[in-house]
């Protein structure tokens, strides 16, 4: 497995050695109502196999194919800097929050490519359920999907239920039709987590732990989003006093053990 990822990133910079100087910035956008640990693996997966510089993680202010039931833009977009921080290559994009009316993803490439200009290239980082014809918001169906196709490389990971050939068949008919660039993760082991899950399962005093990271985790208690009624873990003075009185018994318990030794 590590031998073909290996292979595959030796590939993935061989061709991008031909454009030396181009940077690769990966955009990856979505509701993230919570962003959680199947987002994050496979933005990195990504991330690692074709060499991006970085990951925009872009919260959608208000998705056109989601009228209602969505948490407020700006505390998504806090769980998403919290999830965000631990990693250097992944940065917080609230680029859509600063726009009125719907987030189309045109929209947000168009203003990309402005800030970044044409020294990098743009990839867009989607699940395979997005090529599948029979889906309701197949990407030929987006706002002017062929300027999109023009603008951006898709980098395509295959969602729980949908193998690679499929995906590949999928993405083949796109780029005969429409002309799109595409290149596919064949290995993306995503945990079985969704954001409906996790929002279920805190609105029953559920366990979410290892679905989310602990920084999300905190802001959906710290906010009481979904219905949480965990109380949070109090503030940062007090979680650095936990740590140490977790640091200073276990020191002390060495010190016993040495001396129960003697």
């Amino acid at each position: 497995m590590f031998k073909y990822l290996s292979l595959l990133r030796s590939r993935k910079r061989a061709s991008r050695n031909a454009n030396k100087g181009l940077k690769r910035i990966g955009i990856y956008g979505g509701k993230f109502d919570p962003i959680h640990l199947g987002h994050l693996m496979c933005a990195e997966l990504t991330r690692d196999v074709f060499d991006l510089d970085k990951v925009l993680f872009v919260t959608s202010a208000n998705p056109p194919h989601k009228k209602t039931g969505v948490t407020p833009a700006r505390i998504r977009h806090e769980m998403v800097q919290a999830a965000c921080a631990p990693n250097c290559y992944f940065e917080a994009c609230d680029i859509e929050m600063q726009r009125e009316g719907p987030s189309y993803t045109l929209d947000t490439v168009r203003a990309l490519k402005e800030r970044y200009g044409p020294g990098v290239e743009l990839c867009l980082l989607i699940s395979s359920e997005y090529l599948d014809p029979d889906f309701e918001w197949n990407i030929t169906h987006w706002m002017h999907s062929d300027e999109l196709f023009a603008s951006v490389r898709l980098l395509v990971f295959a969602r729980q239920g949908h193998s690679i050939e499929t995906t590949r068949q999928w993405g083949q008919a796109i780029a005969t039709t429409h002309g799109a660039r595409l290149d596919y993760l064949d290995f993306c082991p995503t945990p079985p987590v969704s954001s409906t899950m996790l929002r279920e399962r805190v609105s029953k005093d559920k366990s979410i732990w290892y679905m989310v990271l602990p920084e999300v985790w905190e802001v959906i208690r710290r906010r009481r989003l979904y219905g949480c009624v965990t109380p949070s873990r109090g503030t940062h003075l007090q979680k650095l006093m936990r740590r140490l009185s977790f640091t200073a018994k276990r020191y002390l318990d060495i010190v016993l053990r040495r001396f129960r030794s003697l």
